[in-house]
């Protein structure tokens, strides 16, 4: 039946399940021979964003990087770890948090994420997390959306903030934005200045038209900018 559905979704998409997640309405669909994972809106995971995350960990280099301990905030159905663990064979441990249990279900269920090796999948609000996370990684991607905009609060100070504190020295932080109205584009652009406040070498990287992927190093001890950027504009 899945061979079929597969062959099927090159003509049009067929949908395997539909519901509702924390954040909005869910749907499991094969497209163009690939189960992806679609809100109403935005995809979630291994499709457009799947491509994302596949330029992204390759421009950076990151199979190249001495990588003890990966944290990831927004796990969705697993599309980034996937690409860590089976397409770039890294074997670092991974943290990874989603709050939507739905979502997580899915990722189970449907994407087989519980087969990924020391992978520790953590059902919490990413702030809340944060809060009391005190570990460091060498490597932190984060994907939080609510639908077609970033989840509340990613973008001020104190969570940017804790991001650096849970960035080990060195290591690497790859934040996905998205700027597709006037609002989402000031968000993006108050994400890429706080980052600009605590990490060095930030560049921004635009894909699939609309994101704007961030990417940073974090600085070593007292080696941090004292310019203050206006968390406002």
């Amino acid at each position: 039946m899945s061979l079929l559905k597969s062959l099927l979704s090159y003509a049009w998409p067929v949908t395997q399940w539909k519901g509702q997640g924390k954040y909005g309405p869910l749907a499991v669909v094969w497209e163009q021979g690939r189960l992806v994972v679609n809100s109403a809106h935005a995809n979630q995971s291994f499709g457009n964003l799947h491509a994302i995350w596949q330029q992204c960990l390759e421009q950076q280099r990151v199979k190249s990087r001495p990588l003890r301990s990966i944290l990831m905030l927004g796990f969705g159905a697993g599309s980034a770890a996937r690409i860590i663990r089976n397409e770039l064979g890294i074997t670092a441990p991974i943290t990874a948090v989603d709050g939507d249990p739905q979502i997580l279900r899915i990722a189970r269920e449907h994407f087989r994420s519980d087969h990924l090796r020391d992978l520790h999948l953590v059902e919490d609000d990413a702030h809340h997390f944060m809060q009391g996370h005190q570990a460091r990684h060498d490597l932190v991607l984060v994907d939080l959306f609510h639908e077609l905009d970033l989840a509340p609060g990613v973008d001020e100070e104190p969570f940017i903030h804790a991001l650096c504190r849970c960035t080990a020295p060195g290591g690497l932080l790859c934040f996905n934005t998205i700027a597709h109205d006037a609002s989402s584009t000031v968000r993006s652009q108050r994400t890429l200045r706080w980052m600009r406040h605590y990490f060095q070498d930030v560049e921004e990287h635009a894909y699939q038209g609309i994101n704007r992927l961030f990417t940073a190093t974090r600085p070593s001890a007292g080696n941090r900018s004292s310019s203050r950027p206006d968390p406002d504009i």
